[in-house]
């Protein structure tokens, strides 16, 4: 199983205690989204809030989940950095600090160094009642390709636990660049955080997402 940040290493030997959050985040708001008419109405409500994160060892992909700046992705993202660099869909860039990690679930919280209170976001979703066979996105920066981010269809394939964790797992396309960014339903909703994909030459199509319920319990937790 392959983290799919890249070149990040696949494996982070160095384990780091959670930083104290010494922000709070706005408030989780607008719990469930109005169902979009398109595919590509789903597509551009929500890539306005998906971003690239750069740091001194590659880059991945977050989601900004409130409109003052915090951002999800995952903690082999973000390594044992403190600070990284935010790009959004605009090209805008800025400094991050990172307030939160996980690493048993592999989750890390962003917050963009800002003034700005009108950071596009995207809602959080439930994964509880997440269907097998239901039509998902994945929308991320794959191999950290400059300019717009890449979008892949899938469906939910299983939800599954590998070595007692849960995932969901989908054959959406997720390849190296895509770790932190969301996997959303077609109500415009994140309903999980793609993780990592099996690689191999007789695998095709096995990409997991860490399920949004745990990362809004690890949100919760720490803010």
């Amino acid at each position: 199983m392959t983290p799919a940040a890249s070149p990040v290493p696949p494996t982070v030997t160095v384990t780091l205690p959670p930083t104290t959050v010494t922000a709070t985040p706005t408030p989780l708001v607008n719990p469930t989204a109005t169902p979009a008419t398109s595919l590509a109405e789903v597509i551009a409500r929500v890539k306005s809030a998906v971003v690239k994160i750069q740091t001194s060892g590659g880059s991945g992909s977050g989601l900004i989940f409130t409109q003052a700046g915090y951002v999800l992705t995952n903690k082999h993202v973000v390594s044992n950095e403190s600070l990284v660099q935010v790009i959004l869909v605009t090209g805008d860039k800025f400094d991050g600090i990172v307030v939160a990690r996980d690493e048993h679930r592999d989750l890390a919280i962003v917050g963009i160094i800002s003034n700005r209170t009108d950071f596009p976001s995207c809602t959080l979703g439930s994964s509880s009642g997440i269907l097998v066979g239901e039509e998902v996105v994945a929308i991320g920066y794959s191999l950290g390709l400059q300019g717009q981010s890449t979008v892949s269809k899938g469906i939910v394939s299983a939800v599954r636990s590998i070595e007692g964790v849960d995932y969901i797992q989908t054959d959406a396309a997720i390849n190296p660049g895509n770790s932190g960014s969301p996997l959303v339903n077609l109500k415009g909703e994140a309903v999980g955080v793609n993780v990592a994909k099996f690689v191999s030459v007789d695998i095709e199509g096995i990409g997991l997402a860490i399920p949004i319920d745990e990362a809004k319990a690890f949100i919760n937790d720490k803010t």
